[in-house]
């Protein structure tokens, strides 16, 4: 076991160097094993095609990322549901700009088709469980009214995310950003800030008073 360990961190690796380097994965497992110098059988005891081996570089991406979203949520106010969003999502954008090609494999994946059971499946369900459950507890902190819908609020969330997603990829080439000089994580930070602190705005509990930076 502890070779075969081994072996799938080092193609996993490997296949990440590839990615790094070239912006895409190799079209099959035989342009792979030339390129790395191993033999193909040898990488065929571990993925039998290059999907698989997609899925194996996908589920690396997502327990980076998330490893990332934990320490960003440690570090806000545990009391504070609101704070735990924003700094979920500043632990988001670094790691985009850290990791380019893998959050582009990430975003594109994430637009396409979803198959169930997949690391993506499981990484997206799990992030519409956390912002539902940061917003309801929200809700019942009295930062948000009790008539908010969180569902509709969870789903303005996720669709604020995958705008910022499309920035990273398309920035470059998509002509409303002409001029703009701003950095693609300083202007996706001030994107989702003003969307946080407008919805919750909104939202808040008549006669409640919100701080002067909400």
């Amino acid at each position: 076991m502890e070779i075969q360990g081994n072996l799938y961190q080092n193609l996993i690796f490997a296949a990440q160097e590839y990615l790094d380097r070239t912006g895409h994965l190799p079209q099959d497992l035989s342009e792979f094993a030339r390129d790395i110098g191993m033999a193909e059988d040898e990488i065929r005891t571990l993925f039998s095609s290059v999907e698989e081996l997609h899925e194996g570089l996908i589920y690396h991406a997502v327990t980076l990322l998330n490893d990332a979203l934990r320490q960003g949520a440690i570090a806000a106010n545990a009391a504070d549901p609101i704070a735990q969003l924003h700094a979920i999502a500043d632990s988001y954008l670094a790691w985009a700009e850290g990791n380019p090609p893998l959050f582009r494999l990430l975003v594109t994946g994430l637009n396409g088709p979803i198959k169930p059971d997949s690391a993506l499946h499981r990484y997206t369900s799990s992030m519409r469980d956390l912002y539902h459950r940061k917003l309801l507890e929200a809700k019942r902190l009295g930062i948000l009214d009790e008539s908010t819908d969180i569902e509709v609020a969870t789903m303005m969330l996720h669709c604020i995310v995958k705008g910022g997603n499309m920035i990273f990829l398309t920035r470059s080439t998509d002509p409303w950003f002409d001029g703009e000089t701003r950095s693609t994580v300083d202007l996706a930070k001030s994107i989702f800030s003003q969307f946080m602190d407008n919805m919750v705005r909104a939202n808040a509990p008549r006669g409640r008073k919100l701080p002067e930076n909400v």
